[in-house]
C-alpha cells in the first residue's frame, strides 16, 4: 500500500511540475525531460509514470480539472451553508475568481488554457474538459437562479441565457487575470460586473418577449 501511495504522490508531483512548465512556457516547454529536472528526479523518472506525451497530457489535464471540481464543490458547499442567502454562491465564484490573479491559481489557469487549445485536435482531453464545462456550467445557473425575483417560478430560458453569458464574461476575466491584463480588482467588483450582465440579460429577454 505504501509503494502505490508513494507512486500516486510522485504522479502528482510530477503533473505539478508539468502545470508550471505548461503556464511558464507553454505547450512546446512541456517535455519529459524538462519535468524531471523541474522536480529534481533521476531523468527518466516522468517516462516511467508516463510513458508518452499523451500520457502526461492527459494526467496534467485531469490534475488541472480535478483541482478545479475542488473549487465548484466547495463553492457549492459554501452556498448550502449560507441557507437562504442568495449572493453566496455568486460572491464565492467571484472570490475564487479573483485568485487567478495569484500563485498557484495563475499558473493552473495559464496551464488550463493552454490544455483547451490541445485539446481542440485532441478528443480525450476535450471530453475531459466537456465535463468540466458541464459542471460549472450547473453551477453558474444555479448562481443566476438564486437571483431571480421571488414569487415565480424562474424563467428557464432566461437563467440559460444568463448563465451563458455570466460564464462567457467570466471566461475572458479569467483570461486576463491568469496574463496580469485585468488590473486590480476585488472580488466585490467582479461579482458587481457579474450581477451586471445577470441583470443586462434580464432587461434584453423582456424587450425580445414583448
Amino acid at each position: 500500500m505504501k509503494r502505490r501511495n508513494d507512486g500516486d504522490a510522485r504522479r502528482q508531483e510530477l503533473c505539478d511540475a508539468a502545470i508550471e512548465l505548461l503556464a511558464q512556457d507553454g505547450a512546446r516547454g512541456l517535455t519529459h525531460l524538462r519535468v524531471d529536472r523541474r522536480v529534481g528526479v533521476a531523468d527518466g523518472s516522468t517516462s516511467f509514470y508516463f510513458s508518452t506525451r499523451a500520457a502526461l497530457l492527459r494526467a496534467v489535464t485531469n490534475r488541472v480539472v480535478a483541482q478545479d471540481i475542488a473549487d465548484f464543490e466547495a463553492a457549492m458547499a459554501a452556498m448550502k451553508a449560507a441557507g437562504d442567502r442568495a449572493a453566496t454562491l455568486l460572491s464565492t465564484l467571484a472570490e475564487q475568481a479573483v485568485r487567478t490573479a495569484v500563485e498557484p491559481d495563475r499558473s493552473r489557469a495559464r496551464a488550463r488554457f493552454e490544455l483547451m487549445m490541445m485539446a481542440q485536435s485532441d478528443p480525450e482531453l476535450a471530453s475531459v474538459f466537456d465535463d468540466l464545462m458541464d459542471r460549472f456550467t450547473a453551477i453558474g445557473e444555479e448562481a443566476v437562479a438564486r437571483l431571480q425575483p421571488a414569487g415565480a417560478p424562474p424563467d428557464a430560458a432566461l437563467v440559460k441565457e444568463q448563465a451563458f453569458a455570466m460564464i462567457t464574461f467570466l471566461g475572458g476575466f479569467l483570461f486576463r487575470l491568469a496574463n496580469g491584463i485585468a488590473g486590480s480588482t476585488s472580488a466585490r467588483q467582479l461579482e458587481g460586473y457579474l450581477r451586471a450582465v445577470i441583470a443586462g440579460v434580464a432587461a434584453e429577454h423582456a424587450r425580445d418577449i414583448h
